[in-house]
């Protein structure tokens, strides 16, 4: 005798039998190549999709930037160096960059360099203020963003009380001097070992001491590079935190233990 009970499907196969049937839909039905925002809301209405959700969707759609994944000896060895952060938060896009602005002055010692309607960029302070103000920070936390080689914002409305924030840190710079750091000290290695050999010193003895002093150098590089990199997009991260969450969070949002 059957089962009178019908099968349960597990949110898995739930997901995996909605892809497979928006996928069987999509091939037998001739869909257009272009679709204006308008026609894409009337479209998802008829399939139950609310407006403000589609609205939401496409505003994210155009803040989506792909970064290329990045080659080479340089980026295996240390990482990328281009870091991004997305959030939508409450408020307008002039709120949003107000705001983004008091908290890169004062959380992260930049200042403006260029300013556009809905995106702003900030750059290290330099100089004997930005010194003093390095030097006067006792919590411990630093400056993350000041070594970047620039920060910048972008606001667009995603509705009428929302706001579509994407961060982005550069340490192009950053990661080069570790890069370079690196190669002095292949090279520092390099002439120990040969000091050693023209000493008469054992070829092993010399060559092992050469390759301890420049694997520390590059190895200690690396990891100074990543650790500032990681700081970096945690920076980015708890900026948004504070937009969306307030300032009332910032003590716990900014710790970094």
């Amino acid at each position: 005798m059957a089962d009178p009970t019908p099968p349960v499907l597990h949110r898995a196969a739930l997901e995996r039998v909605l892809q497979r049937a928006a996928e069987l839909q999509a091939a037998s039905t001739e869909v257009p190549e272009t679709l204006s925002e308008e026609e894409l809301v009337a479209l998802g209405a008829e399939v139950g999709l609310s407006a403000s959700a589609l609205k939401q969707a496409l505003v994210e759609e155009r803040m989506r930037v792909v970064l290329p994944e990045e080659r080479g000896l340089v980026a295996s060895l240390t990482g990328p160096a281009t870091f991004v952060a997305t959030r939508i938060v409450n408020g307008s896009p002039r709120e949003v960059l107000t705001k983004l602005h008091r908290m890169m002055d004062e959380g992260e010692n930049l200042r403006e360099v260029r300013r556009f309607p809905d995106r702003v960029v900030w750059g290290a302070r330099g100089g004997f203020a930005g010194t003093i103000r390095t030097l006067t920070r006792l919590d411990g936390r630093g400056f993350p963003l000041a070594r970047a080689d620039e920060v910048s914002a972008v606001a667009v409305a995603a509705d009428t009380n929302r706001v579509h924030v994407r961060l982005e840190a550069l340490l192009h710079d950053r990661r080069k001097g570790a890069v370079q750091a690196g190669a002095m000290g292949i090279f520092g290695g390099t002439a120990t070992a040969l000091v050693f050999v023209a000493l008469n010193m054992m070829l092993p003895l010399a060559v092992g001491a050469g390759a301890v002093i420049a694997g520390s150098a590059a190895l200690s590089g690396r990891n100074s590079y990543r650790r500032d990199a990681r700081l970096a997009q945690l920076a980015l991260e708890q900026i948004l935190d504070r937009l969306e969450f307030g300032e009332a969070s910032k003590g716990k949002l900014f710790s970094l233990g």
